[in-house]
């Protein structure tokens, strides 16, 4: 017995397409079938927002894995040597705490050993001995600083550039600027660690102000990898098959 409806079983593609051609769906439609030449003209980037999109100087790069070691070792034991603070180390100091309040502390240099590696002579700890073979390849920036000392609105400049939520993530901007080359797949994806993710959550991946395509799509370790793209409910695979042969 079918389950589906009398006036979707009497739809043909010819009137599927049809209909859907002057109406909303046919809009978005339009930048799908665009890729397969169904149609003449070009979808443009409002149709399709992650078409590719020319650029001012040619790739040397196809993809780019951004690590945010939320939790991770403190720069000052990796890359980051302070010289005066290790000859200092265990002095006590006067330091404000917060609104001019002074307190006793105490100065504590990195447990490491760090040394120049290359030709570069970049330094390097311990603690990543692999990665100091491989200095010269690596660019190290010490000039970025937050203006927070609390870790939600600290995560949210490093990954948005303003301590504010509602701003477009990194990977929302370069999939803005640069779309994807693979029309089938997102531009710009988040892998969380399955212990959880960065406070405070979505906002260090959001495209804020700009279209919903620009945000990162999340793949996830556990379950589904990605939600929302089974059918939920009781619609069952020969339900959904149904549908399709309807109008194909």
């Amino acid at each position: 017995m079918s389950l589906l409806p009398d006036h979707i079983e009497a739809q043909s593609r010819r009137n599927f397409l049809k209909t859907f051609g002057t109406s909303m769906a046919g809009i978005s439609l339009s930048g799908i079938f665009d890729g397969s030449r169904v149609f003449a003209a070009p979808a443009s980037t409002l149709l399709n927002p992650l078409a590719p999109r020319p650029q001012h100087f040619p790739a040397k790069a196809k993809a780019c894995i951004y690590l945010y070691l939320y939790g991770g070792p403190s720069q000052m034991d990796l890359f980051d040597y302070k010289p005066e603070l290790q000859k200092s180390s265990g002095k006590k100091i006067k330091m404000e705490i917060r609104r001019r309040e002074m307190r006793d502390s105490v100065l504590q240099g990195s447990k490491r050993s760090f040394a120049q590696h290359g030709r570069s002579g970049l330094w390097c700890s311990d603690a990543l001995p692999n990665v100091a073979n491989h200095m010269d390849k690596m660019a190290v920036i010490k000039s970025l600083y937050m203006d927070s000392f609390a870790h939600g609105s600290a995560n949210l400049q490093m990954n948005c550039g303003r301590v504010l939520q509602g701003h477009p993530a990194l990977g929302a901007w370069i999939a803005h600027g640069l779309g994807s080359s693979n029309a089938d797949l997102p531009g710009f994806v988040v892998m969380l660690d399955p212990r959880g993710g960065p406070i405070p959550g979505a906002a260090n991946w959001t495209a804020g102000y700009m279209p919903a395509a620009y945000q990162g799509t999340v793949l996830r370790a556990q379950g589904n990898p990605v939600l929302n793209l089974r059918p939920g409910g009781n619609v069952t695979m020969a339900m959904q098959g149904e549908k399709v042969d309807a109008i194909n």
